[in-house]
């Protein structure tokens, strides 16, 4: 399992905050201003630093970041066309999640990007790709398998899409999560075997 800090060398883009390869962090969010106060500086952050991007989110939602970025003279087509920036929809299953992650990962090492800087927001399993659990049970198997990739990863839930039970079990699954614009080390992280044990129990 990783050893998962609270921030130690790479700049997230916001509040001053710095994390590391290996760090899972959940951000939740209530609009679009917030959302894009974490999400819009942590990508545009990685870009100008020569970061691989990877951002898991609806087409909509991508163009709107797209829209963000520019608005920042941020050339995000430029980055999307050299390879930098990749905008996914995401996958429907864990195993199809786990097989596009790899390939992202060996491609940008191929490439000598020295980790994926990765954000997702949670929304990709309400626009029909996979379900909330699976989903959930996603996010558990990342937290037990960051150790072995390359990867910086930032999660983000709408707090108006997801009900209570949902956001506590996502909350569970991170080990750093932001409040405002401050990364904190999460007291309520369980260790992802005991989730993912839950989650199995539900299905």
């Amino acid at each position: 399992m990783a050893k998962h800090s609270n921030g130690s060398g790479i700049p997230l883009g916001f509040g001053g905050a710095t994390a590391s390869v290996g760090d899972h962090i959940a951000h939740f969010y209530r609009g679009e201003e917030e959302m894009f106060g974490v999400l819009g500086p942590y990508v545009a952050e990685g870009i100008r630093r020569g970061d691989k991007c990877a951002v898991i989110s609806s087409p909509e939602m991508a163009g709107r970041l797209r829209e963000w970025l520019a608005s920042g003279d941020i050339d995000a087509a430029a980055a999307e066309d050299s390879g930098q920036l990749l905008l996914h929809p995401g996958e429907a299953t864990l195993a199809d999640m786990r097989a596009m992650f790899e390939r992202v990962e060996a491609s940008a090492l191929k490439d000598g990007y020295k980790f994926v800087r990765l954000a997702g927001d949670g929304g990709w399993a309400l626009a029909g790709r996979a379900s909330v659990t699976e989903m959930l049970r996603w996010e558990a198997l990342y937290d037990e398998i960051s150790a072995d990739w390359q990867m910086l990863a930032l999660c983000q839930f709408d707090l108006t899409r997801f009900g209570g039970d949902v956001v506590m079990d996502a909350l569970r699954a991170h080990p750093l999560c932001v409040m405002g614009q401050v990364l904190l080390r999460n007291p309520l992280h369980v260790e992802p075997t005991e989730l993912l044990q839950e989650l199995a129990g539900r299905a």
